[in-house]
Parts: C-alpha cells; structure tokens; sequence
C-alpha cells in the first residue's frame, strides 16, 4: 500500500489488465483444448476470450472499490492521518577563534559530512549561543560532607552515562567545569546546557553555580547568579546563561591545592584551569526527617544548544505557494512535510501563511469577526482557504515561512558526526555533537495506521485506563514500551511492622496509592545501548501530551524502567564433523555466538521471544532461552543452560520509619532467587536486561 501526502492509499486488490487475462486464457488452450490450432485475432474462439476478458476486467474494477478500500476511504473521511515523521534531536557544541567568544544566531543550521550515496544531515540550532573559544577539559565531582569529615574529589571527565551526585543531609556537592585559562580577552558570559536525570530520591534545597576566584576551596568561591535559566535550577533540561563580574576576576585554580581526601580518581595536579561549578545543597527543612539527595546530570556542556533536524523553508525568502483564484475554497500545497510540530509551546507558532505579504492567521474553525483566517494540514501540508476564513482576492500571491521534519529516523547519527557548518557563522571554527542524535523517527507504515485507527477512535483524546495511558504515551516519537500501573495495597502487614495491611505498596520507588497514575516509558534504541533510559525531554513531552488528556484528580508521575539484570551459564558442545565440514572454525566461535545471542535475546526493546521487545512486567522462562541462543543443529547443542537474577540497583524510596531511614526491605515485594532456575519471576514494574554477564563453557565432540 503506498501513500500520498500522508494520506493512506488503498490498494488495488486485483491489477490485472485486459491484456494480462487474454494472456493468461491464451496459454491455458494448451492444456484444456489441444484441438485448437487457428489463435489468431479473427478467430472466433479468440474473440469470446476477449469479450470474458473486458467482462471480467470491469468484475476486477468493481472488486477494487470495496473491503479494504471502503475501510481506507472511511479513515481518510475521518482525518485519521498517518503519523508523520519526527525530527531528531541533539546537541551542537561551537568553538570560537581562539581568544574571543562569539554568537551563534539561533536557526544556524550544522551537517555531517555526508556520502556519495546518502545527502548529509542538516540540525538547526534552537536558540542563540555565546561559544568560548576554549572547550571543556576537565569535569570534577567534589563533595562536601556534613561535621569535619573531609570533602571528597573525583575527576569524572568523559564519563559516558552522566556523574551521580549524592548529597546527604547538610552536605554539599559540586559538578566543577575546567577551562583552559588562556583567553587573550575578558570573557563576561559563558553558557551552558544543562540536563538531568530523574532523581531517583529527594531533591536538592539549593542550586547555584560559583566561579573559581583564587581561593583554594572551591566551597569558598563566589557565587554566580544565572542571567537566564530555562532549566529552572536543573528541574529540566535547559540553557543557563551566567554573566560573569568584572570583579573579583575568573581566575585559574590547580585542583592539586584543594583539600579533600585524595581517591584513585582524583584530578591530575600541575595544571591550572578557570573553574565553573554547579553547587547543590541539601538541608532538610525544619520538622522534617534527614533524607539523602540523589541527583544524575546527564550533561552539563558548555557552548552548547539543543538543535533538531527541523528546518525552516522560506527563512530568507518566503516560499511561494502560487496565486489565489477565484473559487470559494482554495488549496495550497507546501512544498516541504510534514509541518514542525514543536513540543511545549503553540505548536504552529512557527508557520506564517502570507497573502500578498500580509500574514494570515492560522485557525481550526471560523474565527468571529477574522475574515483572514486559514487552515493548515500539518501531515499532509495542506493550506486551505474558505474552511474558516475568506478567500483571499484573485491574483493574491500567497507565501509561507515554515519548519518542517527535514529528516527522520536517518537523523539518529552517532557521536562527532556533525562537524561541519552548511552556512559561515563570524568567529566560529568548529563545530561537533558531543551527544549522538535520537528521538527521530519516519513517518509511519500504513499497516500500523490501520492498526491503530480504532484504538484511536476508541480514546481519542482521553485517559481514563491504564491502557489508555499506555496507548497515548505510545504515540509519542521515540517511545518503544509503555506499562501504565494501577493502584496496589498490601494483602498482609509487613515483618517488624515494616507496612500494614491496605498500606499503597512503595516498591521500586513507586507510590501505588489509588489517584496515582505511575507510566513507565522505555525509549526507542539501538542494539549498543543495554538498558536504554528516557532522557528528560522525552518524559517531558510524554507528559505534556498525557496532561490534557487524564482526569482531574489523577496524580500523573512519567519514570524510566526498573531494570532487573539476568545472569546466564552455558555448557556448548561443538561436533567435531562440522569443524571439518568447515561450518565453524571451532569451540570458540561457538562460545562467541552464543554469548551474543544471550545479549540480543535479553536486549530490552530489541530482544525478546518475539524479536519485539520485553513488556514490562513479563517473565523469563528457560525454553524461550534456549530456542534463542542454542547452535544450529549442525553445529552442536546446548549440554546445560542455566540463568539467574542479579540484585537490581537499588531504588531509593521516600523515608519510611521512625527518623527517616531506608528500609531496603521494600525493594521488592518478594525475594530473588539466588539459585539458577528455569523461571524468573518479574514483578508489575520490572524490565528485562542483560546484566553482561555470560559464562559458556563447553568441548567438542
């Protein structure tokens, strides 16, 4: 089935011509009627074959009119669109020349280098940027316990999954950015993009950023109050722009000469560097029991600015659409789709539609008293006049300016693949994404379109069960698994009155209590990434989508999966036979093969018996393993095979008991088997993954 414009097309259940059926009949007189010689066009026989040939073509004509084609024809009636395709998203780090900062406008537009075979990816910044002419080179964890005990430093650069800070009660913890110290100018303005993790417990009382000024603790540096701040205190992703005083100076500190307790992590001394520092505090309120502060920073970068591979037609001249006629309803067609669809704003706020210069406004239905109004298909990239509005006057020029979803899916590039500027931007040198690209995704198959469209008229635009949070948050882009949990109490009382019976479980960090609506979202992901997390911005935009559509009183509460890690053992046996048969170079091959299967298998959104992906929720069982990773029957066989659960990380919940400590007893609402067994049982809240860990043994034989 093929599409146009975004709309879906039936297809043609027969497409036989009258050609191919006289051909088909012609070849058939063989075996039904030998006799006949004479097939030349004025035999009479020919002739009958031709005229049940035009009969059965207009049967064909007919047939093509009716089942799917009705079901195709009725959705298209309905406005039910296929999704369309998705921009992806990343994050372009900008060089100045050395010695001077420079200003990236925002929509400069950043490529990869691209192929003979395949264009080069286009990003487009989405704000301004001041970039600094010296990158990041060192990234320090310094922390600050409570008392006298002494503060404790990590040199955590480059780490790959983002730097925990851990800040107990009363304690301070700083993320500190090294600079290399040799601006040739004074630098009054430094931005940065900052985005966190969920906190998996409680929350800092205090954040702020200092800025080294000589002193030899950076506990005593000068606070630095944020000009701007979209991530409103590292509460989400976002952009902090910090000004910095001409006094005291920014000045280079080596972290050699700060007093803290020297681990084997700790930064290399001899080496001074311009110092920026996240400051987070926790001091428990008044009243309130000590709690543990729990923080991830996903990124912290500087000189850098979230771009997407949405671009804007028509920036420097609009786009022309043609010339309004003289009909009661006018379409125009945009020459890029599908349309932009920002998250978190107006999402059209984009889209200008201009007649004769003059903007329109864009509307859903007839606005009172605006005869200028139009309306916009954003899927098919359809402009239609007359719907709400007027016409505008024959021979008006009509023009837009617009973002579209440049590139899908093929946007999802790897780290350091963007390096290269489509267009000179004054004091800029380089460029590259430090983050690899994701969230975009193609416009979607029709199949699943006709999959989908009863559901979607079932919900439509509310959320009352939980498969209806299952089913909206899934159409969000980049969202492969979706596990909406309902409200759960304890059956029993605990052991040393831990709960009591009809208490809301508190398992996994999760508050089951009834009004609570807890989503669990696992993000779309390649086969390099074992337990894929939902970056902030997309448990943003899952939220944002679900927020208008649930009721009321629903508590909504959008998290990242609880992994549970699975250990596997294998005993392999390898037939000697096919060694020498050369269908394995031996033993270890095998082992090799199996191992990577065990990974596959047990990938979350990869893996699974089905090649689909794991639920959430769902069991493993031992026979669906071994179907997966046993050799070919060639090859050899599987002697034993063995798995087990491996103690998941722990989820901190809110303080329970007299003084607020952790009772790790509710973990888990049951214990883990520490023995191999042919089951692990899962609970509701719970994801497969692999835990790295596969042990093949084995011989030949």
């Amino acid at each position: 089935m093929s599409s146009h414009r975004g709309r879906p097309l039936p297809p043609n259940l027969d497409d036989r011509t009258w050609q191919d059926l006289v051909d088909e009949a012609v070849a058939l007189i063989d075996h039904y009627a030998p006799q006949w010689t004479d097939r030349s066009p004025s035999d009479p026989g020919r002739t009958l074959i031709e005229l049940f040939a035009w009969l059965v073509e207009g049967l064909i004509y007919r047939l093509n009119q009716v089942p799917e084609k009705n079901y195709v024809a009725f959705l298209n009636l309905l406005g039910i669109t296929r999704d369309p395709a998705t921009p992806a998203r990343t994050l372009l780090t900008f060089t100045a020349q050395s010695g001077q900062t420079a200003t990236v406008p925002a929509g400069t537009w950043a490529q990869t280098a691209g192929t003979e075979s395949q264009p080069p990816v286009v990003f487009q910044t989405e704000s301004e940027l001041t970039a600094l002419p010296a990158g990041l080179s060192m990234v320090v964890r310094y922390d600050v316990p409570p008392g006298p005990a002494t503060a404790r430093c990590a040199d955590v650069t480059g780490a790959p999954d983002g730097v925990d800070l851990h800040v107990p009660d009363g304690g301070t913890s700083y993320l500190l950015l090294g600079f290399d110290p040799g601006f040739t100018q004074p630098v009054d303005r430094v931005e940065l993009y900052g985005e966190p993790d969920h906190p998996a417990a409680g929350e800092p009382t205090s954040v702020g950023w200092v800025f080294s000024t000589g002193g030899a603790d950076p506990a005593g540096w000068t606070d630095l109050p944020p000009e701007r701040d979209t991530g409103h205190g590292l509460a989400q992703a976002g952009q902090v722009r910090l000004k910095l005083p001409a006094t005291p100076a920014w000045t280079g500190v080596d972290p050699a000469g700060w007093p803290f307790q020297p681990p084997e992590s700790a930064p290399a001394a001899g080496r001074p560097r311009r110092w920026l520092g996240l400051r987070l505090r926790n001091e428990a309120e008044p009243g309130e029991p000590a709690r543990e502060a729990l923080v991830r920073v996903r990124h912290l970068l500087p000189s850098t600015v979230p771009a997407t591979t949405a671009l804007t037609a028509g920036r420097d001249v609009p786009e022309l659409l043609g010339t309004a006629g003289h009909a009661p309803r006018q379409v125009f067609e945009l020459r890029n789709r599908p349309v932009y669809r920002q998250p978190g704003r107006s999402h059209f706020d984009h889209v200008e539609i201009l007649v004769d210069g003059v903007p329109w406004v864009l509307a859903e239905e007839r606005v009172e008293g605006r005869d200028q109004a139009v309306r916009l298909d954003p899927v098919t990239g359809e402009v239609v006049f007359g719907d709400v509005g007027t016409v505008p006057p024959a021979g008006a020029t009509i023009s837009a300016v617009y973002r579209h979803v440049a590139t899908g899916a093929a946007g999802n590039v790897l780290r350091g693949k963007v390096t290269t500027l489509a267009e000179g931007v004054r004091g800029i040198v380089s460029v590259t994404n430090k983050v690899p690209g994701g969230g975009g995704a193609d416009e979607e198959p029709i199949e699943e379109t006709k999959d989908r469209a009863p559901k979607l008229l079932r919900v439509r635009d509310r959320a009352i069960t939980a498969e209806d949070y299952e089913f909206l948050a899934r159409r969000q882009p980049g969202v492969a698994i979706t596990r909406c949990l309902a409200p759960r109490a304890q059956k029993e009382a605990g052991p040393g009155g831990a709960w009591l019976a009809g208490d809301p479980w508190l398992f996994g960090s999760l508050t089951r209590a009834p009004g609570h609506v807890n989503l669990i979202v696992v993000p779309d992901s390649e086969w390099a990434d074992p337990r894929p997390e939902p970056p902030v911005s997309l448990i943003q935009d899952v939220i944002a989508a679900l927020d208008p559509c649930r009721e009321v009183t629903a508590d909504l509460r959008v998290t990242g999966p609880r992994y549970l890690p699975i250990e596997v053992k294998a005993d392999v046996r390898v037939f000697t036979r096919a060694k020498d048969l050369h269908l394995t170079s031996g033993l270890a091959e095998v082992q090799a093969e199996v191992k990577e299967r065990v990974a596959a298998f047990l990938h979350p959104v990869r893996g699974g018996p089905g090649g689909t992906g794991w639920q959430v929720g769902q069991s493993l069982y031992l026979p669906d393993i071994y179907q997966a990773v046993r050799p070919r029957d060639e090859i050899g066989y599987l002697a034993d095979l063995r798995m087990r659960p491996v103690t998941p990380p722990p989820y901190h919940l809110p303080p329970i008991g007299p003084g607020g400590n952790w009772n790790n007893d509710l973990l888990r609402p049951f214990p883990l088997p520490t023995a191999f067994a042919p089951q692990v049982k899962l609970t509701d809240y719970e994801l497969i993954c692999f835990s790295g860990t596969c042990e093949v043994t084995g011989e030949e034989e």
